[in-house]
């Protein structure tokens, strides 16, 4: 029996021969992910930097990159980056992957006036697969966006609620949280929420959601949590969508999930032009596969 049978069931939906451009691919996990694409049969990846560089790393580990298609770039992730910009532009990749550059060196060109910036702001979405949970668990943004405030936290969830309806979520729930349910003016987690719900009611972010906030974590996952706090609410227990204050708080949360909830997960930059897939060394390879798959079925 698979021990992730949500985030299964998504990377066998994802098959397909979209291009996926892997964008400076120097290192094995880098190529190892390649290989685990092409067996998945999720994409048709292409990689993106100097050649002779990722041949001989390639050979150095025994792998055979026969029938992958190489676009040569000099030894610069940036000018890698740039390349695979250049690319989605003219219609040549669906999907990036970032392979063994920095992140700063990956979305420097991206968000770039001139990069795949559109109008909507650029974050991330997570889909969380847990063992006491029974559905996949959206939370953002915990890798891009340090400190948003409530106009900006609008524009990411009108992205991840539009990501979550691509992958066939509908009726959508959205759990703001904060340390307490209770608004603090001294708190901006908790006005921020305020501001959002308020806003929801009035012109609504996304149609057939319900967004509720401020919760603490503990009565945004607990139904038996929120009842005892005397909180009536149709998102408690049942969120689809976390929306976390800032960055640190996401961050902390989704490692928190990783290594001591043992969950696996799945994430996706959004608001470019093409998905991106931020990959990370301490990833596991079914979190980059299951990523790859988020990613493919966003662009299809």
């Amino acid at each position: 029996m698979d021990q992730y049978p949500l985030l299964e069931k998504m990377i066998g939906e994802a098959k397909s021969d979209l291009p996926l451009g892997v964008v400076y691919p120097l290192s094995v996990p880098a190529l190892e992910s390649v290989f685990d694409l092409i067996k998945r049969q999720l994409c048709t990846p292409i990689l993106i930097g100097p050649k002779d560089l990722i041949l001989e790393l390639a050979a150095n580990e025994g792998l055979s990159l026969n029938g992958i298609e190489i676009i040569d770039t000099p030894n610069d992730p940036i000018l890698a980056t740039k390349k695979a910009v250049e690319m989605v532009k003219e219609g040549k990749l669906a999907v990036l992957m970032k392979g063994s550059l920095h992140t700063e060196d990956l979305m420097g060109p991206i968000v770039h006036r001139d990069g795949l910036r559109t109008d909507r702001r650029t974050s991330h979405l997570f889909l969380f697969e847990l063992e006491h949970y029974p559905k996949l668990l959206g939370i953002s943004d915990c890798v891009v966006n340090i400190a948003p405030n409530h106009l900006q936290k609008i524009q990411i969830l009108k992205s991840s609620l539009a990501a979550l309806n691509k992958l066939g979520v509908t009726d959508t729930k959205v759990a703001i949280i904060a340390a307490t349910e209770i608004v603090n003016p001294g708190m901006q987690a908790t006005t921020d929420a305020k501001e959002i719900v308020d806003a929801h009611i009035a012109n609504p972010i996304h149609p057939s959601t319900i967004i509720e906030g401020p919760f603490g974590f503990d009565n945004a996952i607990s139904i038996h949590s929120a009842k005892t706090k005397g909180i009536n609410s149709k998102v408690a227990g049942d969120p689809d969508l976390l929306l976390v204050p800032d960055l640190q708080v996401g961050n902390i949360l989704y490692k928190s999930l990783v290594y001591m909830a043992k969950a696996e997960c799945a994430g996706t930059i959004l608001g470019a032009q093409v998905p991106i897939i931020l990959t990370s060394r301490s990833d596991s390879v079914f979190s980059r596969v299951a990523s790859s798959a988020m990613a493919i079925l966003l662009a299809k």
